[in-house]
């Protein structure tokens, strides 16, 4: 079989020449093509291990989602039936007082009030409470605070102003206390039935 160099009649020193030119513009294509590229296989292998560190950071967050959905689900179940927004009201003032009473502060004041924070959104409303109190101990105040976040309690103590009463022994001051409630169902609106066209 012959080879391409004898198809072309070449001679031992063509040959040669043929062979060199060959070799140097394969040097010529690799250098140009193929050599910088190297260093691309690094970066291909760190982004495959960003991609993999991403994709378990996704996962991660894609596992909790059974626990949050329970917890969504306790939430909306808290405080037991869904209250309209004086109810609301109501019962973040009864549970205060009641709370208050138990950790010994002297409430003087109260002004509820109706949130539109930034965490009011279509499943809870918030509602606020602003208490002043007074002649209260300084245990007797963490005690209250405290307990007001006891038993997956949605009230959560936004503002707090503290000073030292006339006598310089006891507290004064205000307490702004903010609650989530369920929201109540929207009521279906019912059709009124078609009025008959006259003839």
């Amino acid at each position: 079989m012959k080879s391409i160099f004898d198809k072309l009649n070449l001679g031992a020193l063509e040959r040669r020449i043929v062979v060199g030119a060959m070799l140097v513009l394969f040097v010529v294509v690799n250098a140009m093509f193929v050599w910088p590229h190297f260093q691309d296989w690094n970066k291909v292998q760190l982004e495959i291990a960003k991609a993999q560190k991403l994709l378990a950071d996704y996962q991660k967050e894609v596992d909790q989602l059974p626990k949050l959905e329970k917890k969504e689900t306790e939430l909306k179940g808290v405080g037991g039936a869904q209250l309209a927004s004086s109810e609301m009201a109501l019962a973040l003032m009864r549970t205060v007082d009641a709370k208050a009473s138990a950790s010994g502060i002297v409430v003087v004041n109260r002004i509820p009030g109706q949130s539109g924070g930034q965490n009011a959104n279509s499943y809870f409303d918030e509602q606020t409470l602003r208490i002043s109190f007074q002649n209260t101990g300084d245990a007797e105040l963490v005690k209250f605070m405290v307990s007001l976040g006891e038993n997956n309690s949605t009230i959560r103590i936004r503002d707090l102003t503290v000073k030292p009463d006339p006598s310089q022994m006891k507290l004064m001051g205000e307490l702004t206390m903010v609650a989530s409630y369920q929201k109540p169902a929207p009521v279906a609106k019912q059709s009124s039935p078609a009025t008959p066209k006259r003839p």
